[in-house]
């Protein structure tokens, strides 16, 4: 037979094997329940930790999907804007394109007139030149008859 002391009571007493054992008894059926609850409690924390993690996954895709979005959208913007850029050059263009074709127009047209001026003073060149050989004839054949 063992005895129990408890040291705030004064009087020793003396416990039956049986007490010690149904005390025995009752204190395992205690810690199995502290135990089963803190497994409980422990798995219960598990699944909110798995579902945390699964949570901050979730959180860390979206994040890299708007970085992403951000992403193509300033791309989007920066092509917009080169695409406006490229729009006011070719309008730039056609207005230089079309300036130049009235210029060309317009020299051809100086040209075609130079021409005729020159062709029309080669002409009148050559028939001055055929003036002035018959006016050296005739000053030629009138001094071959006085002589």
């Amino acid at each position: 037979m063992s005895t129990m002391v408890y040291p705030r009571e004064e009087k020793l007493e003396k416990l039956s094997q049986e007490e010690i054992i149904s005390n025995t008894k009752l204190v395992i059926q205690g810690l199995e329940a502290l135990k089963n609850e803190h497994n409980s409690i422990l798995y219960s924390l598990l699944e909110t930790i798995k579902c945390l993690k699964k949570d901050e996954e979730m959180i860390e895709l979206g994040l890299g999907e708007a970085q992403v979005m951000m992403a193509l959208s300033n791309h989007l913007n920066a092509v917009e804007s080169e695409k406006q850029k490229l729009r006011a050059q070719v309008r730039r263009l056609c207005q230089e394109n079309q300036w130049l074709r009235d210029e060309l127009a317009n020299t051809q047209q100086k040209l075609q007139k130079c021409e005729q001026s020159v062709a029309q003073l080669e002409e009148e060149k050559k028939h001055l030149e055929f003036m002035n050989q018959l006016k050296k004839y005739d000053e030629n054949a009138s001094h071959t008859v006085s002589v």
